[in-house]
C-alpha cells in the first residue's frame, strides 16, 4: 500500500470523541486503528496490519478502568495508536514503552464490536489537510452526520505536530492538539464540546528516556494521574501509578505494575488498592495470536475473566473473544481496494447471552487518494 493510502486508512481519526482519554456517546464503526510493536515488552505485536483495521466502537473515558475498576488511567482506551520510540530516543536505548500501554499486547486481540451502520469518506487535499464525512445509523446509541477534519504531514505520517476534529450538527465537537516540545517528549491536548456547552479539557505529557518513561494525566479539575515504567532488562518492566483527586481526596489510589515479555509471548499485571489486572497474548502461528485476560475489583468483589483471538493477513483481519459475564463478540475487517478509492469494510456481531440479545453492525470507509 503507498503512503497515502496508509495515511488515510489509519491515521485519520473519524470517531467522535476518539482520543485516548475523551468522553464518548457514541460508537462508529468506519474507524481504522493501527497497531505497531515497540521493543523491550512492546505495547503489540508487530504484524502487518489490514488497511480496514479494528474500527472503535465502545463507549471509553479516563476514568474507565474496566468491568471492575482495576485497570490503570487510560488502559482501556480503544485508541489504538502507539508511539514510534526510537525517535525519541538515542541509539541502543531500552524503551518499555507507556504505563497506559501495559497490557496492549492482549488487548489489542478483543474486537471493538458495534452496532447500526455507517459509511465514511475521506479525501486528501494538495496539503497536509484530510476532510471527510461520516454518516451513521444505530438503534441503540446517537447517529447522524458528522464533519471531520484533520492535519497530518504526508512525508512523516508520525511525525508531530498532529491535529484532528470532528464536530457534528446541534453544537458537538471534539478536538485533539499534538506537539513534541522536545524529542523526548509528547504533549496532548483534547477539548470537547457537547450541546453547544464546554464539557471538558485534559492535557496528557508523555516523557522517553534511554529506560524508562514518565506521564502525567489531567482531566478537568478531578483528578491528575502520574505514571512510571522502568525497562529493567528487555524482556522485564516495573512501573506504578499514582491516582490523586482534588474533590476526593479518599479516593487517592496507587498501583504497582510489571511486565515480562518475550518475542511470541507477554505476561502484565498491575496490581493496586483498586484490583489486579492480569493479561497474557501469545503468538500461536505468524498470523494467529491468542489473549487471555482476568480483572478482579477489591471494591465491588468481581472477577471478569476473557479469552480472546486475532487471525489477520495483509487485506483482512479477524477478532472474537467470550467472557465469563456470558458476552461473545467477533468482527471481521476486509480491505476491498479501489484504484482512487481504497475501500474497506467491517461487520461486527456481539451475543448477550445472558440478556439474550444480539446486535450487528456493517460499515464501510472509502479514503479518496
Amino acid at each position: 500500500m503507498d503512503n497515502t493510502s496508509w495515511l488515510l486508512s489509519n491515521l485519520f481519526k473519524i470517531t467522535f470523541f476518539e482520543t485516548l482519554h475523551a468522553k464518548s456517546s457514541n460508537s462508529n464503526p468506519c474507524s481504522p486503528k493501527k497497531s505497531t510493536g515497540r521493543r523491550g515488552g512492546g505495547d503489540a505485536s508487530s504484524l502487518s496490519d489490514c488497511p480496514c483495521n479494528a474500527p472503535k466502537c465502545s463507549t471509553n473515558t479516563v476514568c474507565d478502568r474496566g468491568k471492575t475498576g482495576a485497570g490503570v488511567t487510560g488502559s482501556r482506551s480503544e485508541n489504538r495508536e502507539t508511539e514510534k520510540s526510537s525517535n525519541y530516543l538515542a541509539a541502543g536505548a531500552i524503551n518499555p514503552g507507556l504505563l497506559r500501554h501495559l497490557h496492549n499486547a492482549a488487548r489489542y486481540r478483543l474486537p471493538q464490536c458495534f452496532e447500526g451502520a455507517c459509511v465514511s469518506v475521506k479525501q486528501s487535499s494538495a496539503s497536509n489537510w484530510i476532510f471527510g464525512h461520516s454518516l451513521s445509523f444505530s438503534s441503540v446509541s446517537p447517529g447522524g452526520y458528522k464533519v471531520l477534519l484533520s492535519y497530518l504531514d504526508k512525508d512523516k505520517p508520525t511525525d508531530l505536530p498532529y491535529f484532528v476534529m470532528e464536530a457534528a450538527p446541534g453544537g458537538q465537537l471534539s478536538c485533539e492538539f499534538r506537539v513534541g516540545p522536545t524529542q523526548a517528549t509528547r504533549a496532548t491536548v483534547v477539548a470537547q464540546i457537547a450541546n453547544g456547552k464546554f464539557d471538558s479539557f485534559e492535557s496528557i505529557v508523555d516523557a522517553y528516556f534511554n529506560s524508562f518513561t514518565a506521564s502525567v494525566i489531567a482531566v478537568n479539575r478531578e483528578f491528575i494521574a502520574i505514571h512510571y515504567l522502568q525497562a529493567i532488562t528487555e524482556r522485564l518492566s516495573l512501573g506504578a501509578e499514582v491516582v490523586g483527586r482534588g474533590r476526593a481526596p479518599e479516593l487517592t489510589a496507587t498501583s504497582a505494575a510489571a511486565r515480562w515479555a518475550g518475542e511470541e509471548h507477554s505476561v502484565s499485571a498491575t496490581l493496586g488498592s483498586r484490583g489486579l489486572d492480569l493479561c497474557y497474548a501469545r503468538v500461536l502461528r505468524p498470523h494467529l495470536t491468542a489473549a487471555a485476560m482476568l480483572e478482579v475489583g477489591f471494591a465491588i468483589r468481581k472477577a471478569v475473566a476473557t479469552l480472546a483471538y486475532e487471525w489477520r493477513s495483509d487485506d483482512w483481519t479477524v477478532r472474537a473473544s467470550v467472557d465469563s459475564d456470558g458476552l461473545v463478540g467477533a468482527t471481521l475487517h476486509r480491505a476491498l481496494g479501489g484504484r482512487r478509492a481504497k475501500l474497506a469494510c467491517a461487520i461486527s456481531a456481539l451475543l448477550n447471552h445472558p440478556n439474550d440479545k444480539f446486535r450487528l453492525g456493517f460499515g464501510v470507509t472509502a479514503a479518496i487518494v
